[in-house]
């Protein structure tokens, strides 16, 4: 059986990080030979690779010179197939693809809107890699336009979910106060502010509502913009005297509860690639209010199943709260059965690993 190593920065707590293990571990379940290597130490998600058996090796080393390291690492392991996620180790995979001749699958999570100098030497260095997998449309047709000898080399696979983990509450108790989930980190890219501005509109125009935002990372594990970024949110939200409308709290590892225990779900940021926090929502059977950008309107459908509106228009996303805040029972429940049915079309553990091996047995 084929000898697979995938590869990313860390095990931090992140989308993509948690799309690696989860593939990780479908991999092996399915046969393969299966480890994983980061160069930072940031343990959020050992606990699944641990749980599953799966071989993991932490290089210690800052990414600028973990090169020789990987390489070794590769032929260490005998690796037939080397799958890697991330800006940063999609171009170390790539130099160390093409020093140990060794197949190559990069992950593009980014939604790209315009191109840096960065972005020229990363999409020149994917001359070297087998296929190039964004998780969204809107990513795959970018790279496409701007970058056309490598066409060719892309293939889209959108995340999966994991439908056994999120799954929807039949014993959600009910309440006149609408309950919203927001899970993301709590930085300028995911809108913090505006939606703190929109929930504040929604308060003053007499909406019964509390949101829970799970995105704050400990200082240590964070960029010192987004440490400033959610400390300025925070100092808002008491401003406002929003207090018991709104909490900001960390990040947590069993969020599937926090899905079960909401009413619907918000993401307002201003670019998503594809949103797994979005799907693992729907997973959930909760309504979706999003910002209309990137992939969101592949999976939330304008009333069917949720809300898309402009994330730079707080009254905007506060029509879009009082909305699903204001419908009935019954209306909000029949949203999140059309989630969780759109979710099992797109987003199954089945599709998303069927695609990766398809791809490993094409090169």
């Amino acid at each position: 059986m084929k000898r697979i190593m995938l590869f990313i920065d860390s095990l931090g707590a992140g989308g993509a990080q948690r799309q690696l293990v989860g593939l990780a571990i479908m991999l092996k379940q399915r046969g393969f030979v299966v480890k994983v290597v980061t160069y930072y130490n940031h343990p959020f998600y050992r606990y699944m690779l641990d749980e599953n058996n799966c071989d993991y090796e932490c290089l210690n080393i800052d990414s600028k010179f973990c090169l020789f390291k990987l390489v070794r690492c590769i032929k260490r392991f005998k690796t037939d197939v080397l799958i890697s996620y991330q800006t940063d180790p999609n171009a170390l995979a790539c130099v160390a693809a093409a020093m140990t001749r060794t197949k190559l699958i990069v992950s593009e999570r980014n939604t790209h809107t315009s191109i840096s100098l960065k972005d020229r030497i990363i999409f020149q260095l994917y001359r070297y890699a087998n296929r190039i997998v964004p998780n969204s449309y809107s990513e795959g047709q970018f790279i496409c336009e701007k970058f056309a000898p490598l066409a060719s080399k892309v293939v889209v696979i959108s995340n999966f979910v994991d439908l056994r983990l999120f799954t929807p509450c039949d014993t959600k108790a009910q309440s006149i106060t609408r309950r919203i989930l927001i899970v993301a980190s709590v930085k300028a890219s995911k809108n913090t502010k505006n939606f703190i501005h929109a929930i504040n509109l929604a308060k003053k125009r007499g909406c019964k509502i509390h949101a829970t935002w799970y995105g704050i990372n400990p200082a240590n594990l964070d960029l010192k913009e987004n440490v400033q970024y959610a400390n300025e949110c925070m100092e808002l939200v008491k401003k406002l005297g929003l207090d018991n409308e709104l909490k900001l709290l960390p990040k947590r590892q069993d969020i599937q509860y926090a899905y079960r225990e909401a009413d619907f779900f918000c993401l307002p940021s201003f670019f998503e690639g594809t949103p797994n926090v979005i799907c693992e929502a729907m997973a959930s059977g909760l309504p979706v209010i999003a910002s209309l950008v990137c992939d969101n309107s592949h999976y939330v459908k304008e009333g069917y199943n949720g809300i898309l509106f402009n994330p730079n228009d707080v009254e905007n996303i506060a029509d879009a709260i009082i909305q699903l805040a204001t419908m009935t029972d019954e209306d909000l429940l029949l949203w999140g059965q059309r989630s969780r049915g759109l979710v099992e079309e797109l987003c199954s553990e089945v599709t998303f690993v069927n695609k990766y091996i398809d791809l490993i047995d094409s090169i």
